[in-house]
């Protein structure tokens, strides 16, 4: 029976094990992104669940006055029976909270004595539009219970049983709910009594499971998913339907091996993933023998079957080159970046992002393995898309060396954005009109010029015409302009080293210290030395200034800027279009790229010969 104790809570019957008076939010942490109705979760939640098991054992009789057990949650726990595998895998995972961790053990451990695991029992759920039901109905032929209270006039029901001979009806007259006709539950395959059990006591005797990194670079690789999205996913924590910000604590991140912005990034990719997707992903790929997880291979193992079970759900992409990825994180495009690369690896077929307007109605009737992402379904999804592609083709025309896979795609998948914008169907009409005239007039008029105007031509022309060596970068004007440093260093009475950065500094728009080594090739001894030539030459001065990452700069005033916008110096404003305050003093606005990184660097230093250099 379900008493008010004055708090507002519910208490249930005893369980005599640790954890299950837990107030509902321990529950609810525990559970993320596995159920719904978090507010309706008490604190003794875990007791309604085992007390309707028992209701259909035949174990446990409603108090006088009842008829039968009151709702635990929301309902959506019946999701759980044949797919306990990711709460097991959870349980087990090095980064759940000692709190957690002890109502999920308390949870599998509840389950193994349920019919919920037991083999003999036989389930199906529904829902119908009659809300005054019995909570239960019971006899020889099996059991029938409401799984939450009314609501629109419907009432969500689970039955059990074990022979031949069907439940009985949640009520003479009740009918399913259009749309919501009776499922049957499908039997999982790990997930026994036994396993189950034994899982509890080696997690309670040996602690949690030994975390493999290779294991999660196995099913990045198999899948092509991100590193952060398989090590959540190998931590039974594949996506959440929450956004609390970080997802993960310092702790459990570093149990993984990860940065905040990998997690928060891996979150996003995993978007649409719901509860059920989560649970059937992992629901079978435990090894027969829990034991066998604190095994040397044991999770590696575990990856393999996972990434099985993504394939046959999800379907796979390409992966991205680990620096590439590392790389995209940085970005802030709209897509995570996983997604940014897909675009641009494979895009004919490049996967749903993680941020796609999913959660329509009605839902989507085909497998969303089935939709790309130019298969925009809202005016949202295609403004994110084409501002996720005037992001991401100057930074891998820029920003990633010839030969990454991910800039050589970029031509191709412009040119299948012009293919689905000329088709006559919705995504076509929702991209044209996102084109055309967004949300935003004026942004939206820019995007379209820019994607078909001339900078983004002679981009992708050149990214198509392999004008750079294999390895080396746009920014670097040794690789794109090699006769312009050869001039520069003439002119200037310096070596190839300091024209180089010379240039760079005069024309890139975030010439960070970091940017540069990367760019060059450059250890950092060999960076120090063509700053100090530079500083001899007084051709730079030293500061130190927020946001710059780097310690020279260019002679003259200073422009700062607040997030996303670069800082720099004014002289160097004129080059990019960017827009400036009144006096000069911060950077308010920046275009898209109006030149090619050679005509950059041949106008700024055209500047320089024509005695307009930058002074103090």
């Amino acid at each position: 029976m379900i008493e008010n104790d004055g708090t507002g809570e519910w208490i249930a019957a005893e369980w005599n094990t640790q954890g299950w008076g837990d107030r509902g939010f321990a529950v609810t942490a525990a559970l993320q992104g596995l159920i719904g109705g978090q507010g309706v979760w008490y604190h003794d939640a875990l007791r309604g669940i085992e007390r309707t098991g028992r209701y259909l054992a035949g174990t446990w009789e409603p108090a006088a006055g009842e008829d039968g057990p009151r709702p635990a949650g929301e309902g959506s726990w019946t999701g759980f029976i044949g797919r306990t595998g990711l709460l097991a895998l959870r349980a087990a995972a090095p980064s759940t909270r000692p709190p957690r961790r002890d109502v999920l053990l308390n949870l599998l451990e509840m389950w193994a004595e349920s019919p919920f695991a037991d083999p003999a029992y036989r389930f199906r759920t529904g829902v119908v539009a009659q809300p005054e039901l019995p909570w239960g109905v019971r006899d020889a032929r099996g059991t029938t219970v409401a799984t939450y209270w009314p609501i629109d006039g419907t009432r969500r029901y689970l039955q059990a049983w074990t022979g031949e001979e069907p439940p009985p009806r949640p009520g003479e007259e009740a009918v399913p709910r259009p749309g919501h006709e009776a499922a049957r539950v499908a039997p999982g395959v790990w997930g026994t009594p036994h396993q189950l059990r034994r899982l509890v006591a080696l997690v309670r005797e040996r602690g949690p499971l030994p975390w493999d990194p290779a294991a999660v670079e196995d099913l990045a690789g198999a899948t092509g998913m991100s590193r952060g999205a398989a090590a959540l996913t190998l931590s039974g924590n594949p996506g959440t339907g929450s956004y609390v910000i970080p997802y993960l604590d310092p702790d459990e991140r570093a149990a993984l091996g990860l940065k905040t912005a990998e997690v928060e990034d891996a979150r996003r990719e995993l978007g649409p993933l719901q509860g059920q997707d989560r649970l059937a992903l992992l629901a079978d790929v435990l090894p027969d023998d829990p034991a066998d997880l604190w095994e040397p291979g044991g999770l590696r193992r575990v990856a393999a079957r996972t990434a099985d079970a993504w394939h046959a759900q999800r379907g796979g992409r390409v992966p991205a080159p680990r620096a590439t990825h590392e790389a995209a994180l940085a970005l802030e495009a709209p897509y995570p970046a996983a997604d940014v690369c897909s675009l641009f690896l494979q895009p004919a077929s490049a996967p749903l992002p993680g941020c796609a307007d999913l959660n329509l109605w009605p839902r989507p009737t085909r497998d969303t393995r089935l939709f790309t992402v130019w298969d925009v379904k809202t005016e949202h999804d295609a403004e994110r898309l084409l501002d996720t592609l005037v992001t991401a083709v100057p930074w891998a025309y820029a920003d990633l060396p010839a030969g990454d896979p991910v800039r050589a795609g970029v031509p191709e998948a412009l040119r299948v954005l012009r293919a689905t914008v000329r088709r006559r169907d919705s995504p076509a009409r929702l991209l044209s009109g996102a084109l055309a005239h967004g949300p935003y007039r004026s942004r939206a008029d820019a995007r379209g010029d820019w994607l078909d105007g001339p900078a983004c031509a002679r981009m992708t022309a050149r990214i198509e015409a392999d004008a750079l060596p294999p390895g080396r970068y746009e920014s670097d004007p040794r690789a794109c302009v090699p006769e312009l440093v050869r001039e520069a260093a003439e002119r200037l009475g310096l070596a190839e080293d300091p024209a180089t950065l010379y240039l760079q500094l005069l024309a890139l728009a975030t010439p960070s210290d970091r940017n540069v080594r990367r760019w060059n090739g450059w250890p950092p001894a060999r960076h120090r030395a063509a700053v100090a030539a530079l500083l001899e030459r007084g051709l730079v001065v030293e500061d130190k200034r927020p946001r710059a990452g780097r310690g020279v700069f260019l002679p003259g005033p200073w422009a700062r800027a607040a997030k996303p916008l670069p800082p720099m110096e004014c002289w160097k404003a004129e080059l990019h279009g960017a827009r400036l305050t009144a006096d000069g003093t911060e950077v308010t606005g920046m275009p898209l790229p109006v030149a090619t990184l050679p005509e950059l660097f041949a106008a700024a230093w055209h500047r320089v010969e024509s005695k307009d250099a930058p002074a103090s």
